[in-house]
């Protein structure tokens, strides 16, 4: 069965391809299969859909994960920039094994450090944001990047809308916002906190936006976006450990609690590292050859559907009647971008 706009060229393609099984193996063109595997990925809705599914799989489980690791050994600033330049060197190490990569133009590296400084400025600011302000409020301000990263999609690359994907926008809104838990830890909201906020809100939707540019506009093949996302995320892990050095050795002495030495947070980080290696491969791969008005807000809708499910049946988890609310909103978000009802423009 196939799937997709051009059902026809696409299965043919396959068939083509099916046939080489009779041929011998040093005779297989793997790059023409490559190329007829992600020509079948922008035609065929149900691939697209599959590709967004694995990657909200890898996520969850990064995301689990990390907040082990947050309960069990991150106890300050510190902790969570030493990690993180940690899990960036080691996830680009894990990228530049498992995946073979191209040299990109120099207008690339331009973007990869743009990117690279987007994921430094989100990390450095968003911990901060947390210790100093409402964390709830936090995470739903932040997770309105989604919005942000899509509505550029649209404009900078003229992606077809529908209708149906509005309305599941608006939905995917309201979701974010019933989602959030009740604020316990009696932290209010202040000046310091909001802008700390709205920097990691534009800084972490801007590394998505130079991702897609470069995917987009100064890619050539699936190698190069191997490569560009290996620098990003090295220069990243440079800028996090130059930035730790510069707390540790000054005068306020600020240095983590676990470390380079602590056997269970590299245990972590190498978990972590390639669960998320593999997690930006298929991304990449996404913002390459799908429409981000369709794979931004889907993929932010199921993944706060497994996350709150994780949540619920993993660590028992009680919800308000609002937070069904909200999920039941996230279901009709995903349910609404796959429709794909009255094209607007």
């Amino acid at each position: 069965m196939c799937f997709g706009k051009s059902e026809k060229s696409t299965c043919d393609s396959f068939f083509e391809l099916d046939k080489g099984v009779e041929m011998d193996y040093n005779e297989w063109d793997f790059e023409k299969a490559e190329v007829s595997a992600l020509e079948w990925l922008e035609n065929s809705y149900l691939m697209q859909f599959l590709l967004i599914c694995a990657m909200v799989a890898f996520a969850c489980t990064k995301v689990t994960l990390q907040g082990v690791v947050s309960r069990r050994h991150i106890r300050g600033a510190a902790d969570s920039v030493l990690f993180n330049a940690l899990l960036f060197a080691v996830m680009s190490l894990i990228l530049g094994v498992l995946f073979p990569m191209e040299l990109f133009s120099w207008k690339g590296w331009i973007i990869a450090l743009g990117g690279a400084l987007c994921s430094f400025v989100f990390q450095a600011t968003y911990s901060i944001a947390l210790q100093c302000g409402p964390v709830s409020l936090s995470v739903m301000i932040v997770n309105f990047n989604v919005l942000l990263i899509t509505v550029f999609s649209i404009v900078a690359f003229r992606e077809s809308v529908y209708l149906s994907q509005l309305i599941g926008i608006l939905f995917l809104a309201v979701s974010i916002v019933l989602s959030v838990k009740k604020e316990e830890s009696g932290k209010r909201a202040n000046k310091k906190w909001l802008v700390l906020l709205v920097v990691a809100l534009i800084s972490t939707a801007g590394g998505t936006v130079f991702m897609k540019i470069f995917t987009r506009w100064f890619s050539e093949s699936e190698k190069q976006d191997n490569a560009f996302v290996t620098c990003m995320y090295a220069i990243a892990a440079v800028l996090a450990l130059v930035w730790y050095c510069i707390g540790a050795l000054g005068k306020h002495k600020q240095r983590s609690t676990f470390g380079f030495t602590n056997l269970r947070v590299w245990g972590f980080v190498i978990v972590i590292g390639v669960v998320l290696g593999i997690f930006q491969k298929l991304y990449m791969m996404g913002m390459a050859h799908i429409d981000g008005g369709f794979m931004f807000p889907t993929y932010a809708g199921l993944q706060s559907m497994c996350m709150t499910c994780m949540g619920i049946f993993l660590f028992r988890d009680k919800l308000s009647a609002r937070q069904w609310i909200g999920i039941a909103c996230g279901i009709v978000c995903v349910v609404l971008m796959n429709i794909r009802f009255m094209p607007l423009f």
